[in-house]
């Protein structure tokens, strides 16, 4: 289930961080950062009761995946931030298994998520 589950995600279209755009669901998401060639290299996964908070947490929190989103902002207005998230009720399953789900599936480990 749960590397059906990321399937899904990974294949989900990339969106802008536009927190306004985000829903109020329950899920799993990953955050992105684009780069001149290729597709955006995937920087973090997280789950959250309610993904639209979260993403607006992340700007405004201390941990070192939201250090980097604020620099993004700061930076560019978050320009070359990207996400993808996915409605997901499966309090079950431990966000570490979507982590290493996600890594196992595109090859690295996010480098803003702690092993």
């Amino acid at each position: 289930m749960t590397s059906s589950i990321c399937t899904s995600l990974l294949n989900k279209v990339w969106r802008a961080y536009e927190v306004d755009e985000i829903p109020h669901i329950e899920g799993i998401y990953i955050i992105g950062i684009t780069h001149p060639f290729g597709d955006p290299e995937i920087v973090y996964v997280g789950r959250s009761n309610d993904v639209h908070r979260r993403m607006v947490e992340h700007k405004r929190q201390d941990l070192a995946i939201d250090e980097f989103i604020k620099k993004q902002f700061e930076y560019n207005d978050g320009e070359q931030l990207r996400v993808k998230y996915i409605k997901e009720k499966n309090p079950e399953t431990k966000e570490s298994e979507y982590i290493e789900c996600i890594a196992d599936k595109i090859g690295y480990w996010p480098r803003y998520n702690m092993r």
